[in-house]
């Protein structure tokens, strides 16, 4: 009789010789890849990249994101600063590394190749089977063609007002702490509003996360932290025994929290509701009865499939926006100068009352689109911190060219659009470190002037994120309506004495580096204090 341990013994010896085998085909075609000059950092016939990705992270912070890996490469390797290869299997698959603007411009511009199956893996959990994300070729067209209204500049103009009302509860937030002069987690703060203002867009629904707790969006959020590409630096996470658990527990909470607004938006649609016409949910109602006009009652496909976008769109809609943000804060605090102009720009365009800035721009929106240096500085805060990838399926016969004229292969590669590498890279971008709103102000042929195609925080191409209209809407009426009332400073010290945390944690040069959750957050959720500007105190007192 065969015993159980030598069972165990044979099945470690297969799958130990299976593993074997993949590395070796691994290893064995990146060598190749480098026997033909192709670029990349210098590889070791075992370990591949793993060691060097693995020192790099060992120098950055803890949880830092992975988008600063390539960035590190080039500075290591700066010869590496069009495109490379990392082999770091079995952590990830090969990867081809894009750092300039013509390697992105040919991958999500000039041709349009799938997605990274990583994503629909990231997405399942929140999203299920489909989502305008991972959808390819014709339904994806239909589906965004459909969307598209629900995104565009004069419809968001039309969302302003109640937009105002969500800004007011969160600048109420920052007048509190004001008063008390505690720490706070900026972010948190800037999640629940940029949820509530997605609500209204996606369902013109309001979730009120600001005041109270919301079962959808903390469901949702939950969701999130339980999410994974399947690319994971922590071995443990592959192994993680609850996750299905956590999955399906929330997918439960926020799915009947959606069957029952579906429910209501429906009928509202069939009794033909006035001013219910461009949120997401009400588009893709619309279309579902253009398809089935003697339609009863919803079908349980398509319910799914209203629930997935839905989820979508919340997800997306505020994830990225709220650390866009509150970035935008951070490095207005850190420069005092840059800070005093946009200041004086909203004094110039909404007057020097502060208090009327909320009621003016309920009554006349269009006077957000009055303020260029005010854009500048949330452009160049996105290009300093972009919080997000373009991740696509390498396929055979699709080659990148690099500047050198060599065609790079993406067959058995993920190709990473490099988003972070290529807007700090010294290449394209002139003092890349230094935070210069005045790129996206000087003419042609300065010095300064953004490269064709190097500004890419919501990706360019037919599948440029549909939401940045309202990303930068909801940026620049944030800050109108609470930069001249409130300065603020990060509060690492504190937050770093109390955790006991290293002094020095940084990437390149700053404590508030993008943290691992999703896209790029701010490490720790932004611990910080608020004080009432000079002026608003003066004008208090007087």
């Amino acid at each position: 009789m065969v015993s159980f341990l030598q069972l165990i013994f044979v099945a470690t010896i297969v799958l130990f010789s299976v593993f074997l085998n993949k590395l070796y085909k691994a290893r064995s075609f990146v060598r190749q890849l480098q026997r033909q000059g192709f670029p990349m950092p210098p590889h070791h016939w075992l370990l591949g990249h793993v060691a060097l990705s693995a020192n790099i992270l060992g120098r950055l912070p803890p949880f830092a994101h992975g988008v600063y890996i390539g960035d590190q490469i080039r500075q290591r390797y700066p010869y590496l600063d069009d495109a490379f290869y990392l082999d770091t299997w079995p952590f990830g698959p090969l990867m081809l590394v894009l750092l300039s603007p013509n390697t992105m411009y040919q991958l999500t511009q000039a041709n349009q190749i799938p997605k990274d199956k990583g994503l629909r893996r990231f997405l399942q959990p929140l999203t299920g089977k489909e989502d305008l994300v991972t959808l390819e070729g014709v339904a994806w067209k239909r589906w965004r063609g459909i969307f598209n209204p629900g995104f565009s500049a004069n419809h968001i103009s039309t969302l302003i007002p109640g937009m105002v009302e969500e800004v007011e509860i969160f600048k109420s937030f920052l007048e509190k702490h004001a008063r008390n002069g505690n720490m706070f987690y900026l972010e948190d703060a800037s999640l629940n509003l940029t949820i509530d203002i997605i609500g209204r867009v996606v369902m013109d629904h309001e979730f009120a996360s600001q005041t109270k707790q919301n079962d959808l969006t903390t469901a949702l959020r939950k969701q999130l932290d339980w999410c994974t590409t399947g690319m994971n630096i922590n071995p443990l996470e592959y192994i993680n025994i609850f996750r299905p658990f956590v999955h399906m527990r929330n997918t439960r909470r926020m799915n009947r929290y959606l069957t029952r607004e579906l429910g209501q938006r429906y009928s509202a649609i069939q009794g033909h509701a006035k001013n219910r016409n461009k949120s997401v949910v009400d588009l893709a109602l619309k279309s579902y009865l253009e398809e089935n006009p003697s339609a009863t009652g919803i079908n349980v496909d398509f319910k799914d499939f209203a629930m997935a976008q839905i989820k979508l769109f919340i997800f997306a809609g505020h994830d990225t926006t709220s650390a866009a943000a509150v970035f935008t804060y951070h490095l207005l605090s850190q420069h005092p100068e840059i800070l005093a102009k946009v200041r004086a720009e909203h004094n110039s365009i909404f007057g020097p009352n502060v208090d009327a800035t909320a009621s003016l721009l309920s009554s006349e929106p269009p006077l957000l689109n009055q303020l260029p240096y005010t854009l500048a500085v949330i452009k160049e805060g996105l290009r300093i911190y972009p919080t997000v990838a373009a991740l696509r399926d390498g396929q055979p016969g699709f080659f990148i060219f690099s500047k050198s004229g060599q065609s790079l292969p993406t067959n058995h590669c993920v190709v990473w659009g490099d988003h972070y590498g290529t807007h700090h890279n010294p290449r394209y971008w002139p003092r890349p470190e230094e935070f210069l709103p005045e790129r996206f102000l000087v003419s042609e042929g300065d010095e300064l002037y953004p490269p064709k195609n190097a500004w890419r925080p919501f990706e360019r191409g037919p599948r440029n994120c549909i939401g940045q209209e309202l990303a930068l809407t909801e940026i620049k009426l944030m800050l109108a309506l609470t930069i001249r009332e409130f300065d603020f400073k990060d509060d690492y010290k504190e937050y770093d004495n109390l955790k006991k945390n290293p002094k020095g944690w940084n990437v390149n040069g700053q404590r508030a580096y993008m943290m691992r959750r999703g896209g790029g957050h701010p490490a720790d959720y932004y611990p910080c204090k608020v004080t009432f500007a000079r002026a608003r105190k003066e004008e208090k007192a007087g």
